[in-house]
């Protein structure tokens, strides 16, 4: 699981074993902040990840979420450093 968090209080968790690499989120990223990786995962596909340099600017629109097919991708959003809520 990759997880990066926003400096808007926004991140985005990518579940690495269930993405098929249809890379629907990088088309789709307003931000361009998801990229594919070098490693495989267990479909033996190179997988979705996070841009680490550019993921502190997610909006957390939704976008990647939205079109993930394979519900891979999570977007929470927290009011407060210790608040976890999921959008």
């Amino acid at each position: 699981m990759l997880i990066s968090e926003s400096r808007k209080t926004n991140y985005i968790v990518i579940e690495k074993d269930k993405c098929k690499a249809c890379l629907y989120c990088v088309s789709v990223c307003p931000r361009e902040i998801i990229g594919i990786s070098k490693e495989i995962n267990r479909f033996g596909v190179n997988y979705a990840e996070l841009i680490a340099e550019k993921a502190f600017i997610c909006t957390g629109c939704k976008a990647c979420a939205i079109m993930c097919p394979d519900l891979a991708i999570t977007i929470y959003h927290r009011s407060s450093p210790d608040d976890d809520t999921t959008s």
